[in-house]
């Protein structure tokens, strides 16, 4: 596989494993993120310190140099209310890096996030044309959320067939590396950790029977690698694993991780339960009828998936695990 791939947010989680898989599969990459000078990148080589709005490379991508831009960057923060920074970042940059694909024939992908449906009014797998009826989910509980809605919105009045683009809805991705993102950081990550550690795991007392889509971060990855292999018809996607796992089925990976039938757990109040999500699923018939790795998951795989990580975590002396 050859030529050269554009991939932002390279110095972040999601963005930094996508940049070593596109090395790893023959790809020349140009990673890209305005992080601060100095911070780590989990890149595997360097990243050019820029935003996706900058002027120069808006201009290379007009002209055609790559072959695919993968857009992963952005304000993260469910925590953000700045609506102006939020627009400024969230969608007027991956906008403005949109239409120089459009203009190059260049496919253009980008992260949303199924935050966008917010609270689900039921258990059941959600569908991307579920944001818009208010009959099966709220939409966007918080400005972060907006941001993502507001330019899987905008990319689709914009764009429609005419381009070849496509916005990925994706649901809660955990892996190795994602500590770098704090408070931010999955729970079934951070669960993991704490396991590792031996400390009390801690957790909103009204949420053990809340459940969430996990997708591993490789499984994105992969997905990521399809679309520039074959680019899928323009549109939003849901990318996770499809199957909902509980908080009490984390706890109980835990304590069997830990070889422990008294893991402790705190539970503590919940001080955003208006603004939080008990049931994330995404419904992936749509991408998986044009991304076959993106077909879903089974809950074992979800399993085995964490048990890596939880090995990553407790390092070299770690005992095997089921």
């Amino acid at each position: 596989m050859t030529g050269e791939v554009l991939v932002t947010g390279a110095a972040g989680f999601i963005g930094g494993h996508l940049a070593a898989a596109c090395r790893r599969a023959g790809f020349t990459v140009t990673a890209l993120d305005p992080a601060p000078a100095g911070e780590e990148s989990t890149a595997a080589d360097g990243v050019v310190p820029a935003t996706a709005g900058d002027a120069g490379l808006l201009a290379d991508v007009r002209a055609g140099r790559y072959r695919a831009v993968l857009h992963q960057g952005g304000i993260s923060s469910t925590l953000e209310t700045d609506r102006d920074l939020l627009r400024a970042v969230n969608v007027d940059e991956p906008l403005a890096l949109a239409e120089a694909c459009a203009a190059a024939g260049t496919p253009f992908a980008y992260a949303s996030s199924h935050s966008v449906y917010g609270t689900i009014r039921g258990r059941f797998a959600v569908v991307e044309e579920d944001v818009a009826d208010p009959d099966r989910c709220t939409g966007p509980l918080n400005d972060y959320a907006w941001s993502k809605l507001t330019l899987d919105q905008e990319m689709t009045a914009r764009f429609g067939d005419d381009a070849a683009w496509s916005g990925y809805r994706y649901t809660n991705v955990f892996g190795a590396g994602e500590e770098r993102k704090g408070s931010m950081a999955s729970i079934i990550s951070q669960l993991l950790r704490q396991a590792a550690a031996g400390v009390p795991l801690r957790l909103f007392a009204d949420t053990l029977e809340a459940c969430r889509d996990y997708v591993p971060v490789e499984t994105v990855v992969d997905t990521l690698l399809d679309v520039i292999r074959q680019p899928p018809p323009p549109g939003v996607y849901n990318l996770g694993s499809g199957v909902p796992v509980s908080f009490a089925t984390l706890l109980g990976w835990c304590g069997e991780l830990r070889g422990e039938d008294g893991l402790a757990v705190h539970l503590v109040p919940n001080p955003v339960s208006g603004r939080y999500q008990y049931w994330t699923c995404a419904d992936q018939s749509r991408a998986g009828a044009v991304l076959p790795r993106a077909r879903g998951l089974a809950v074992e795989e979800v399993r085995s998936a964490a048990y890596r990580l939880y090995r990553t975590f407790a390092g070299a002396t770690a005992q095997p695990v089921p």
